[in-house]
């Protein structure tokens, strides 16, 4: 078994948003949970992200992994065996130094 930790500095939260918030608007059109409310929350989850200290975005970063730890092994698992790469994710974590 590997443990295998990656330090990650200088994080571009304003990039990552920019990808993620139309994914995530996307899948609410889909499913018919956005319209309207998807538009608004992508604006306000810009603006917090915009207002918010590198500090306070790390620590949000670092609740969110913890929190979604299983999700994140499962899909991380799942993307690694459909993709024919023979890995398994035994752990992840964040610790914010």
């Amino acid at each position: 078994m590997l443990e295998l930790r990656i330090l990650v500095d200088n994080i571009d939260y304003d990039s990552i948003a920019e990808y993620l918030i139309p994914v995530v608007a996307e899948k609410l059109r889909r499913e018919d949970k956005g319209g309207i409310l998807g538009s608004v929350l992508a604006g306000m989850a810009r603006t917090l992200l915009g207002a918010m200290s590198q500090e306070q975005k790390d620590r949000l970063l670092v609740q969110l992994v913890t929190k979604n730890r299983e999700k994140l092994l499962d899909k991380g698992n799942r993307a690694a065996r459909d993709k024919g790469i023979g890995v398994q994710l035994c752990d992840v974590a964040v610790q914010k130094l």
